[in-house]
C-alpha cells in the first residue's frame, strides 16, 4: 500500500504571512501600536532643508574698494588664481572680478579631507600676498556652505544720482532699514564709489614751516 503520509501531504507553513492570518486581532492589534506611533513620531522628525555637509569647495575673496573690474582681474584674480593651483587636490579653479572685488572658487575631489585642504589653501594664499597690491582688504577663505549664501540680491543704480551718492545712500540709509526686517543676519554691500580725501602736499611750504612729511 502507497504511503498514506505521501498520498495526503501536510505542509504547515510558519511565514509570517501564515502567523499573521491565524491570529487577525494580534495582527490588527500590532499594526495599530505602529501607525499611532508612527504618527505621533511623524511631526516630532527634524527636517532640515540643507543638512550640514561638508562640500568640496573653498572660496577666496579679496576686497578692493574703488578698482574697476578690469584692474582687479589683471592685479588680484590672476596672481591668485596662478598660486593656489598648487593647492594638492584641486579639481577646478575659478576666478571672478567685479567692482571693487574678486572671487576665487576652489573645488576638490569629495574624498579630500575639505579642513586639511583648506589649510593648504590658506598657505598658498599667504605666499600669493606678496603679489597683490598694497591697497587691497586682507583675503577672506572659507568653506562653502550653501547655507550660509545670501538669499536675496539687489542691483541699484540711479540715473540722477552719482555712483558716490548712491553708496552712500545704501550705506546709511537702505542697509539699515534692511537690518531691521525680522530673521535679516548680515548685509554686504559691494560695488559704487566710496568718498574719499586725497591729500595734496606740497613740499616747499612744509619746508618753510620746517616739517617734514612725518
Amino acid at each position: 500500500m502507497p504511503n498514506s503520509s505521501n498520498t495526503h501531504p501536510q505542509h504547515r507553513q510558519q511565514g509570517l504571512s501564515s502567523i499573521a492570518i491565524r491570529r487577525p486581532l494580534s495582527t490588527l492589534a500590532i499594526t495599530s501600536v505602529v501607525l499611532v506611533l508612527g504618527l505621533l513620531f511623524f511631526g516630532r522628525l527634524p527636517v532640515d532643508l540643507l543638512p550640514q555637509v561638508d562640500y568640496p569647495h573653498v572660496r577666496v575673496v579679496v576686497n578692493y574698494p574703488g578698482v574697476t573690474p578690469e584692474v582687479i582681474e589683471e592685479q588680484v584674480t590672476r596672481p591668485l588664481e596662478r598660486n593656489l593651483a598648487a593647492t594638492e587636490n584641486l579639481t577646478e579653479i575659478h576666478g571672478r572680478a567685479s567692482e571693487g572685488r574678486s572671487y576665487i572658487e576652489m573645488f576638490f575631489d569629495y574624498e579630500t579631507d575639505i579642513d586639511l585642504a583648506l589649510q593648504d589653501a590658506a598657505r598658498q594664499l599667504e605666499r600669493a600676498r606678496t603679489e597683490l597690491p598694497d591697497g587691497i582688504d586682507p583675503p577672506r577663505i572659507m568653506k562653502m556652505d550653501p547655507s550660509q549664501d545670501p538669499i536675496f540680491e539687489l542691483a541699484i543704480s540711479s540715473p540722477v544720482r552719482s555712483p558716490i551718492e548712491v553708496r552712500d545712500w545704501v550705506d546709511q540709509q537702505l542697509a539699515p532699514q534692511l537690518l531691521s526686517i525680522p530673521g535679516a543676519g548680515t548685509i554686504d554691500i559691494a560695488g559704487g564709489r566710496e568718498r574719499e580725501i586725497d591729500v595734496v602736499v606740497e613740499p616747499e611750504r612744509l619746508r618753510s614751516y620746517g616739517l617734514n612729511l612725518t
